[in-house]
């Protein structure tokens, strides 16, 4: 009895361990692995067989023993990296003329600016501003002129634009002139500067594009369709209009179809909304794996705006993996029930070199099944390899309670 209990338990190790390259549907052989860590550009037309959070991913390699070894790996998705630098300061003036209002700020020590953000009590406001820059409050330079800075709120709108956004300088002294009438409710000030490291994009082709304005819902609808489903964070809409505007814009995409007696239902998901407006730019980031897009562009009584073209990119994702023996290396994926690995690197980020070599994938083959994979997907599901666990401790336990009432007899 004792040596059934324990072939169940060897059964069930067995059945999780043996649970790997044929639990997935596609492979990709990894080339001239030659160094401890190595890096690896995950292919477009991979995506598109994900699962969504895209945790079905696993390198495995057979070494010269047969023996199946996972590789850790970290990904790493090439977003932008900023790190905001804030600066003390003090507002040493403020002072009126026919001009308008002006307010001096003065730092506290030598910096660098490219951002100043104003924070006012107003709202509803629409004001030209003009920036200067001193070391001695004798020569002035002009940053900006005629920037226009602007507040709206209404049952329709929420729109705030109060960000002065200039060419890195180095001044002691900055002089903000807002061009108003009325008196600003100045309540805050932001003085800063960003490092940042720009974001790696592929550039994705676009396989149609309609462009449909809706009367009824007074909306300028575009529908875009990609070659394949990628992921996607930016687009951008080049607008041709030469007058101000700001419009509110929702991007959905397309997450599932189905097909009635009527024809096909298409189903879309809300990735973003915000509002579409000539002071800022005109690029719309979000975070999405997909081949369909709606955006919509909410016009209200103003007529449509003319688009030129359209932009989309996503951010390239990497793979950071450590290799630590010769072994046919290999990347799989394709499973649906896949857990999100959990490996020792994550928590050694500051470890990986920073230089890695890329290295190149062979091409896409599918995995040949064999019987035994619909019981092994079974065990690759989180919730029965705890299940399992469970089991085996009640059974250890069990056994070793047994052993403890026999020792004492």
């Amino acid at each position: 009895m004792k040596f059934k209990y324990f072939t169940f338990i060897l059964a069930l190790v067995s059945a999780v361990s043996t649970a790997q390259i044929t639990d997935y549907d596609y492979e990709r052989s990894i080339e001239n692995v030659s160094e401890p860590w190595h890096s690896i550009t995950i292919p477009n037309d991979v995506f598109g067989k994900l699962n969504p959070s895209l945790s079905d991913i696993r390198i495995y390699g057979v070494n010269q023993t047969n023996d199946t070894i996972e590789v850790p790996y970290l990904l790493k998705i090439q977003k932008a990296e900023y790190e905001k630098q804030q600066h003390s300061f003090e507002i040493i003036n403020s002072s009126k003329n026919n001009q308008g209002y002006f307010y001096t700020i003065k730092l506290n020590k030598d910096s660098v600016l490219e951002n100043i953000l104003l924070n006012f009590d107003n709202s509803n406001f629409d004001w030209k501003v003009n920036l200067e820059g001193s070391n001695d409050q004798t020569e002035w330079f002009t940053l900006l002129e005629d920037y226009r800075i602007l507040d709206i709120k209404n049952d329709a709108t929420d729109y705030r634009f109060t960000q002065l956004a200039f060419s890195p300088s180095n001044f002691t002294y900055y002089r903000v002139l807002i061009k108003s009438k009325s008196q600003p409710y100045l309540k805050g000030v932001e003085v800063s500067n960003q490092k940042r490291v720009e974001a790696k994009y592929n550039r994705y082709k676009i396989k149609s594009k309609t462009v449909t304005d809706d009367k009824n819902s007074k909306s300028t609808i575009i529908d875009v369709e990609l070659n394949q489903t990628v992921p996607v964070n930016y687009l951008k809409i080049d607008v041709a209009a030469n007058y101000d505007y700001y419009r509110r814009y929702r991007i959905e995409y397309l997450s599932d179809s189905i097909k009635t007696e009527k024809g096909w239902s298409y189903n879309y998901r809300t990735l973003a909304t915000g509002y579409l407006s000539s002071l800022e730019k005109s690029a719309l980031e979000f975070d999405a794996i997909a081949q369909k897009f709606k955006v919509s562009i909410y016009n209200a009584d103003n007529q449509p705006l003319d688009m030129n073209s359209l932009v989309i990119k996503g951010y390239q994702h990497e793979l950071i993996a450590r290799f630590t023996e010769e072994a046919d290396y290999k990347l799989v994926y394709g499973n649906q029930s896949a857990y999100r690995p959990n490996y020792d690197i994550t928590n050694f980020k500051n470890n990986i070199p920073q230089d890695l070599e890329y290295l190149k994938l062979g091409k896409e083959e599918k995995i040949e099944k064999n019987e035994e994979k619909g019981i092994a997907a079974l065990f690759e599901n989180e919730i029965w390899l705890w299940a399992i666990m469970a089991i085996i401790i009640l059974l250890l336990g069990g056994f070793t309670y047994k052993m403890l009432q026999n020792s004492e007899s």
